[in-house]
């Protein structure tokens, strides 16, 4: 979710993301690297010349006139003033970043530093051999040295085929992508149990929408929702982890197969709630999930599905001003026929940046980003100026002084340090704010219902829904990105047939159209080429397995 859990854990008065380890290093011969211990201290001993960088920002249109651009403004000064090396930013608008970074890359004007989230783009730049690997500037790094030696899942991540490191990425703290509440007052109300499997998941839906558990002598309510990304969440559920970018891949003998039966299963299970008039029937139209929102707030949903792990994000302060007497828990996901799973995690281990293999300078393209990686460093663009945008709350950890002034100085200069690892320190994790005794009494209740949440979600006895995190599924070349593309738009419409037209299209038969489908659009070759990644690339590649253990990893951290 890129930086914005970073600001809004900052407005509300104490720095908590809120929002996302032992790993097996690549058996491929690697450049030799001095260790991080020998390159500092021959940064200490050699001067640094001082080069000349360009570098790319998002241009989100938030810098206000009084404090210049992205281009100069109080941070660039500063960057620039402190910093080894001569930074010239190119902003590159948000909404159309990867459109305008081809256009630089093919007429060979692209900047040194590309910083860029989107995973694709970046697998698309290592095809095309735009990209310079980073080991030959890591004894620049230090800071980084020092990351990939803490956290050996950044190395998988950035590593491509060839046994070289072309991504640079950052750590930060895994949460859950999604989470469900259930209403327990309408469990006591109703004299019913909290659900633990798929069967008592739907009957205690249904009992929500026919037995008027909100007393009103209607029947206006619903069981669940099921829009937008909530239905992911009941993808995962049955242990599939398909998106409308990604298909549901499962391991089976040592193989990656198309996880048919799992599909299924999920969409038997949606086909009943709709059939049951357990979700809103007009769910498909409510694109961003408002409106699912909205009901629950209002009152109107028992067992809400939340996209994003922020216990923030729900607003208990209007629901329970909405209605009064209201009681809700985290519901872990119930058990299934295929398994009990945990749900997706918010990625810990983003690749954000690659280097332009044009770069005049590698070295101070080294330098520059050891620069931004230091934590006084990037705590300047994160976090403004001690004493003038924060001071140290009672726990040790940043604490906004004036919310209207850091959100007008600072809140457009979180992208100059996107790759920064705000995963190393206690203060950026959710549960900081529970020292601080100034916490505001909303917050604090909902980070302790947030250390519920982390107790179900990150169960280390549920099964992870899917190879690995989403951002770090392999990427396709042009041509299987093609036949993927084709593929789920063919997949979705079926499903979504089969959700809506009762008796006349069973699940079933759209899985059986699904894969007619999948044969006529040469699906095959999307399997071979996973089988060939996950056989070369199953012992370095960042999977499941990695996430879980930055999850346990950070959970001694913050203790």
């Amino acid at each position: 979710m890129e930086n914005k859990k970073l600001w809004l854990g900052m407005t509300v008065g104490v720095v908590a993301l809120g929002a996302t380890l032992a790993g097996c290093s690549s058996d491929k011969k690697e450049e030799a690297t001095p260790t991080s211990a020998e390159a500092t201290k021959s940064a200490a001993v050699t001067p640094a010349k001082r080069g000349d960088v360009t570098v790319s920002m998002y241009d989100r249109g938030g810098v206000p006139a009084s404090e210049g651009t992205y281009e100069e403004n109080r941070w660039t000064k500063f960057i620039n003033q402190k910093g080894p090396a001569n930074v010239k930013f190119v902003p590159i608008l948000r909404s159309d970043s990867t459109k305008k970074l081809n256009v630089l890359f093919a007429s060979g004007s692209a900047p040194d530093i590309v910083n860029e989230y989107n995973t694709p783009f970046r697998g698309s730049l290592y095809d095309q051999k735009q990209l310079m690997p980073i080991d030959n500037i890591l004894q620049y790094m230090p800071e980084y040295q020092k990351l990939l030696e803490k956290y050996p899942q950044l190395k998988k991540a950035g590593t491509k085929q060839d046994g070289k490191i072309y991504e640079i990425g950052k750590v930060k703290e895994a949460t859950p992508a999604h989470i469900l509440y259930i209403r327990t007052d309408w469990l006591k109300k109703l004299n019913l149990q909290m659900p633990t499997t798929t069967d008592e998941l739907y009957n205690v839906a249904k009992a929500f929408v026919d037995q008027d558990p909100d007393g009103n002598g209607k029947k206006d309510t619903y069981g669940m929702n099921m829009s937008t990304y909530s239905e992911q969440a009941i993808n995962e559920i049955f242990g599939e982890s398909s998106s409308k970018t990604l298909l549901a891949w499962d391991i089976k003998d040592g193989k990656v197969v198309r996880a048919w039966d799992k599909e299924l299963a999920s969409l038997t299970f949606k086909k009943k709630l709709y059939d049951g008039g357990i979700i809103d029937k007009d769910y498909i139209n409510d694109k961003d999930g408002n409106k699912a929102k909205q009901d629950f707030l209002n009152g109107k949903i028992g067992i809400f599905v939340q996209f994003s792990g922020s216990v923030g994000g729900l607003d208990l302060p209007t629901l329970k001003k909405n209605v009064p007497g209201v009681e809700i828990t985290p519901l872990g996901y119930p058990k299934s026929p295929m398994g009990t799973f945990t749900g997706a995690i918010d990625n810990p281990v983003q690749m954000t940046t690659v280097v332009n293999a044009k770069a005049k300078d590698p070295e101070a393209v080294g330098r520059y980003l050891d620069f931004m990686m230091q934590t006084d460093n990037a705590r300047k663009t994160i976090y403004g100026d001690e004493g003038v945008h924060w001071k140290k709350a009672a726990n040790g950890c940043p604490q906004v002084i004036d919310a209207d002034k850091s959100k007008n100085e600072v809140a457009y200069a979180l992208d100059y340090s996107m790759f920064y690892s705000a995963g190393i320190d206690k203060c950026n994790y959710t549960l900081s704010g529970l020292s601080n005794p100034d916490v505001l009494p909303d917050q604090k209740i909902n980070m302790e219902m947030y250390k519920v949440i982390q107790g179900i979600y990150f169960d280390p006895s549920r099964e992870y829904p899917g190879i690995t995190l989403g951002d770090h599924m392999p990427v396709y070349p042009a041509d299987l990105q093609v036949i993927n593309t084709t593929i789920l738009k063919e997949k979705d419409d079926l499903f979504v047939k089969a959700i809506l037209s009762g008796t006349k299209y069973t699940p079933e038969q759209a899985i059986k159209d699904s894969q007619a489908a999948w044969d006529k659009a040469d699906g095959k070759k999307l399997e071979e080429f996973m089988n060939k990644w996950y056989a070369e690339n199953k012992n370095t590649a960042f999977l499941a397995k990695d996430a879980m253990a930055i999850i346990k990893q950070q959970m001694e951290f913050v203790k």
